[in-house]
């Protein structure tokens, strides 16, 4: 989400005015060779107020080897060695590489992961959604760069399998879009004093409020998204934070328990960082648009 730029010192708005965003302005645009040359990279490490009500760190993965297919896309196997330590490679590949993840059960046997790619010539990171009982799995491939902006990210969706021992996935079922939570409203607090509300406008966009100090609405964006269905009540989306901070933000939705979990993905001239993401969640009405998207004989 982006960083509410400090309004310490400015005059009082006039009442009923809005404050004026301009993200643009406010946010570093890096070149390729910056990027390259970033030193700094982190993975789930330190408190972020993205953080602050997120759901607790999963065992779930400790133990396990697996591999997931995806169609047209990588086949990567992994071992999960520790709660926060996996070893990863592609199919084909000899040599293992280790990296920092996290992970989350949003419903029973359906775990959300992510990691970076170490190395990758994009700076690479997988956000994966693992569904154990029905044997799929969803990959937000995210990168950074774009013909726009050399420190914007960039995501590409990919369905595909699990397989492991005891575990026989179905030949052709997957994952799949959806419009189902089109024209929907739903507020996010992830932390004391920071709260937003996304309104998922289009089957192939979001926009977000920010509130400001006294609880109004106040900066608002729109980006590319996307919305995947996992289970009934239970959505994979991602924004992307286009001309503004250039942020790749992922989250599993649960309807039902109105939490979720996620990860942020960012590079700055402070460094590359992947981060947990986790919010409670309350309905904030609906706007009745999805029927101007419905297919039509």
């Amino acid at each position: 989400m982006p960083v509410v730029a400090s309004t310490a010192g400015a005059p009082p708005p006039a009442k009923g005015a809005r404050r004026v965003y301009r993200p643009m302005r406010n946010n570093w645009t890096m070149t390729k060779a910056e990027v390259d040359a970033l030193a700094t990279t982190s993975a789930f490490a330190g408190a972020s107020a993205m953080a602050g009500n997120k759901s607790p760190v999963s065992d779930f993965l400790v133990g396990k080897a697996l591999t997931l297919r995806f169609d047209k896309g990588p086949v990567v196997e992994y071992r999960f060695d520790e709660v926060q330590k996996l070893r990863w490679r592609h199919e084909g590949e000899s040599a293992w590489h280790e990296e920092r993840y996290e992970s989350w059960e949003s419903a029973p046997g359906v775990i959300m992961f992510g990691h970076l790619l170490t190395g990758a010539p994009n700076h690479d990171c997988y956000k994966i959604v693992a569904d154990f009982e029905q044997g799929l799995a969803t990959l937000i491939h995210g990168t950074i760069g774009t013909p726009y902006i050399a420190n914007e990210a960039a995501a590409d969706t990919l369905f595909g399998v699990i397989e492991m021992e005891g575990l026989v996935p179905p030949k052709y079922r997957r994952h799949h879009f959806t419009d189902e939570l089109v024209g929907r409203a739903v507020t996010w607090n992830y932390s004391p004093g920071l709260t937003s509300m996304h309104l998922y406008t289009t089957p192939h966009s979001l926009s977000w409020i920010i509130f400001g100090e006294s609880g109004a609405g106040g900066m608002e964006w729109s980006g590319p998204a996307s919305y995947v269905k996992i289970r009934d009540d239970l959505y994979l989306a991602y924004w992307l934070e286009e001309a503004c901070n250039g942020t790749l933000g992922t989250i599993l939705v649960n309807m039902r328990t109105m939490h979720d979990c996620g990860i942020g993905y960012h590079c700055g001239r402070d460094g590359l960082r992947l981060s947990s993401m986790g919010a409670h969640a309350r309905h904030a009405g609906r706007f009745d648009v999805a029927r101007f998207y419905a297919l039509k004989a």
